[in-house]
């Protein structure tokens, strides 16, 4: 009798441990023993889920919840930009977007540095739409070289708007690579570049703050 016990009893462990994976499939991992090993009761802060039912009270099935609306993030205030991607806002970015920050020399030249890592590979290194890339591609030289009177009468603002979202389909956005700062440091380096003379030499950097560069670099500000 008791070896009889004892041959139910394997069998009924045996059952029961064969069913964990009973369901298990490619997708499937079957039932689980302990899934709080596996699966955190807390959300996951960059998992998205499809779940509804789960996680229904955030919109779009989101984990993060979202800033409330009008706040801004500590030390993120330059990254607040007013104007669309749009052709209304590349206008509107021409016309209002000024040099917001002073730019001391060692911030100029770092903008000239980060020029010849993002765009000199398409710009060249003096804007002559010489680099690397339109040499393989003649489909993605750009359209002006910045001595042009085209880039020359161009407001900073515009190549701000155009490095925070890009242009064209043809240059894309550096916004996920360049701070605000940044990106007026690059601007400002253009501005230099479309100064050049016909012997390849770039203005010498010069301290400027906000109000003197919206006379020296953008003189469209005058009223």
């Amino acid at each position: 009798m008791k070896q009889t016990t004892n041959i139910i009893i394997s069998v009924l462990a045996v059952v029961s441990l064969s069913s964990c994976w009973w369901k298990a499939g490619k997708d499937n991992p079957g039932i689980e023993y302990a899934p709080d090993m596996y699966y955190s009761k807390g959300y996951e802060p960059m998992t998205q889920y499809s779940d509804s039912n789960k996680y229904r009270y955030n919109p779009y099935f989101m984990t993060m919840r979202e800033p409330v609306k009008g706040t801004v993030a500590i030390e993120q205030l330059d990254y607040q930009y007013p104007f669309d991607n749009t052709e209304e806002g590349y206008e509107a970015a021409g016309a209002n977007w000024k040099l917001r920050m002073d730019l001391s020399e060692a911030d100029q030249k770092e903008g000239e540095r980060l020029f010849g890592i993002y765009c000199a590979v398409c710009h060249g290194t003096k804007g002559l739409n010489d680099g690397p890339v339109p040499a393989k591609q003649v489909t993605l030289k750009p359209t002006h070289i910045y001595q042009d009177d085209y880039m020359k009468a161009l407001p900073i603002g515009k190549i701000y708007h155009v490095l925070t979202y890009g242009r064209n389909n043809r240059m894309g956005s550096y916004a996920y690579a360049l701070s605000p700062k940044e990106r007026w440091s690059v601007a400002s380096y253009v501005k230099r570049l479309t100064m050049m003379d016909s012997l390849g030499n770039v203005p010498a950097i010069k301290a400027m703050t906000s109000e003197a560069s919206a006379i020296t670099v953008q003189d469209t500000t005058k009223n």
